[in-house]
């Protein structure tokens, strides 16, 4: 019930942000996992309510390495067109995640380096995102999170952006997961506040073991 009323309220404001810039993000994400490792592809395409579509349009490949004190490494390369401005972008990038839990509640804070290789002077950026997480339900099926993440240029030594969000999902089957999200983007370059509404489905691609359902 709580969860229901929590995607109503964010779907809500999404909505009356429709008379700004208003956006839909849409993403699919096939993981993987052996071991320690979790392999991530992922798909997504941005859409823009008043723009020529799409937006923009990424894929790539990202690899989560598990260490002890509950952190996580994460390397991986994504490569995202811009249609509208026939512009390409390669995108190395290389994050640290501590993690840890109180009660019911994850808190995560990310640490992600990038660069964004095709855009003039191919700037490198810090971007910093603190998470909260909890799950509801029998099993835990259900789950509500909220973050807020920090984008800085390094190259011009100024923050650029700033994304907040708040969303809930479930899982819909054994390997499927669907998160549903409100987020609001603010942009230091004096750039109208941009309104999204996103659309988060990721696959689980790994190969059962034996005896399990």
């Amino acid at each position: 019930m709580r969860s229901s009323l929590l995607l109503f309220c964010f779907m809500f404001l999404a909505a009356r942000g429709g008379a700004q810039d208003f956006q839909s993000w849409n993403e699919v994400d096939l993981t993987a996992s052996w071991n320690k490792i979790s392999i991530q592809l992922p798909m997504l395409v941005r859409v823009d309510s008043s723009l020529p579509n799409p937006q923009l349009a990424a894929t790539g490949l990202t690899a989560d390495f598990s260490l002890p004190w509950h952190l996580t490494v994460t390397g991986g390369y994504l490569f995202a067109v811009l249609p509208q401005r026939s512009l390409p972008v390669h995108v190395p990038l290389i994050a640290v995640s501590p993690s840890f839990r109180a009660h019911r509640f994850t808190f995560a804070d990310r640490n992600r380096f990038e660069k964004l290789v095709g855009i003039p002077m191919s700037p490198v950026r810090y971007r910093n995102r603190a998470l909260l997480d909890r799950p509801f339900g029998r099993d835990d099926r259900w789950h509500a999170f909220v973050d807020d993440e920090v984008f800085f240029d390094l190259s011009a030594a100024k923050w650029s952006q700033n994304r907040f969000q708040v969303g809930a999902g479930a899982r819909v089957g054994r390997r499927c997961a669907l998160d549903i999200y409100y987020l609001l983007r603010n942009v230091n370059s004096g750039a109208p506040v941009t309104h999204v509404v996103g659309v988060n489905l990721k696959i689980d691609l790994t190969k059962a073991k034996k005896g399990t359902p």
